[in-house]
């Protein structure tokens, strides 16, 4: 072989440093131990989780009403009904 074929074979497979990144890489995207979707429901739930906590907070420490009634749907309406007419 020439020197100009051997260049051209080397650089079709690439150096042994690109191969190692490139298989990490792909390992890494298909491998992830924590998935994305997963990662994305977590938060979703962790935020309606924090909003719940944070509306029987106010509504029961500093408003100073029951926290059972934060889930009630009339308590709700009365919110609504308070905002919309002032």
């Amino acid at each position: 072989m020439s020197n100009d074929e051997q260049t051209s074979s080397e650089e079709q497979k690439g150096s042994p440093e690109q191969e190692t990144k490139q298989t990490k890489q792909s390992r890494l995207s298909n491998h992830r131990r924590f998935p994305i979707l997963l990662r994305v429901l977590v938060v979703l739930v962790l935020a309606i989780a924090m909003l719940a906590l944070g509306a029987v907070i106010g509504y029961s420490v500093i408003g100073g009403g029951d926290w059972k009634d934060v889930f009630d749907i009339e308590t709700w309406r009365h919110i609504t009904d308070f905002w919309l007419t002032s």
